[in-house]
């Protein structure tokens, strides 16, 4: 597989320069008067696919409880084994009859792994196989299936953590991958998603992001602090933040970053978060600012998915059939949609 896989990149390569010598010719050079002015960006269009994760999701008892469908679902296979099983999508599984669009969360390497290794074209075959079984599971649908490859890696807590030390390897690695996943399931779209800030690393992960041109979709994990928003004041404040390493923080900051390399923007996983309090001010100002900068443009918000898994003592849960730990926050929420 190492050795097929590498002929087919030598034989892009090499397309690639022929493609260049034959631009090449003795004609005199094309004039092109510059522009005065860039294109004005689209408009947003106060319209974007908002989704959960959680439990009531596939059910509709969440859709009815907020009285709006959800247009995506989120949910993860971010190990070796799930990765190439994907439980939840077989016969039986809570997603096998989701015919809308899904985010899935896929593992990359495992403990013991390494990007150095993978960026030679070790897990070339799991990956191959992992995205085989999914393009299947979801043949069933024509609804867009969006693969979030190590999701979070600009944290220091899954073992595909990118840091300084090997953020080289990971940018070859994600290059395999892409190549991988355009000839086995061109029809998803590869989701390159950051945690709001990266943790541990030593890095911008701006620094490591491959180019538009291996990626889909930019997408954040974004939950309510550390530091919190409380107040409107807050959260305005919030929005342009920036990390220890100068990287994006604040929501218009990882916006600012996706026009400019020309991607959509996904939120991908949000929530409050209980330990740091309830904050019906943060699910109102990420909401309204989803519904402001919405859309399909670079930069506009093209979808958001509530995380309202029931772990870590329900502390991120807006909604249930029990007793809600930021019952403020659920009210909020529930009201957006009304």
């Amino acid at each position: 597989m190492r050795t097929l896989f590498r002929c087919a990149l030598a034989a892009l390569v090499a397309a690639a320069v022929f493609s260049t010598a034959a631009c090449t010719s003795s004609e005199p050079p094309v004039q092109i008067t510059p522009k005065t002015s860039a294109p004005a960006e689209p408009a947003p269009t106060g319209k974007w696919l908002s989704g959960a994760s959680g439990n009531g999701v596939t059910g509709g008892q969440f859709a009815e409880w907020r009285g709006r469908p959800v247009d995506i679902a989120g949910t993860w296979s971010d190990d070796d084994t799930n990765s190439l099983h994907f439980w939840q999508l077989q016969k039986g599984g809570d997603y096998a009859s989701w015919d809308k669009p899904l985010d899935i969360a896929v593992g990359a390497i495992d403990k013991g792994e390494s990007w150095a290794d993978a960026a030679e074209g070790d897990y070339d075959a799991r990956w191959t196989q992992s995205l085989t079984t999914l393009k299947s599971l979801r043949s069933g649908t024509t609804a867009t299936t969006y693969i979030r490859f190590a999701h979070e890696m600009n944290g220091n807590w899954y073992p595909w953590q990118v840091n300084a030390g090997n953020y080289r390897d990971f940018m070859t690695a994600w290059k395999r991958y892409r190549a991988i996943q355009q000839a086995v399931f061109p029809e998803s779209k590869l989701v390159f998603s950051v945690n709001r800030e990266s943790v541990g690393t030593g890095m911008d992960w701006t620094k490591y992001f491959p180019g538009k041109e291996y990626v889909d979709v930019l997408s954040v994990d974004y939950y309510n602090g550390p530091p919190g928003v409380f107040t409107a004041n807050d959260w305005n404040r919030s929005l342009q933040g920036v990390d220890q390493w100068g990287g994006p923080k604040g929501l218009a900051q990882h916006a600012a970053f996706a026009q400019r390399e020309g991607l959509p923007l996904a939120i991908s996983e949000w929530s409050g978060d209980s330990s740091a309090g309830d904050s019906p001010a943060f699910v109102t100002g990420l909401l309204d600012y989803v519904k402001a900068h919405s859309g399909t443009a670079p930069g506009q918000i093209l979808y958001e998915i509530l995380f309202d898994v029931p772990q870590n003592d329900g502390r991120f849960v807006l909604y249930s059939t029990g007793t809600v730990k930021m019952p403020k926050s659920s009210a909020a929420y529930k009201k957006f949609f009304d």
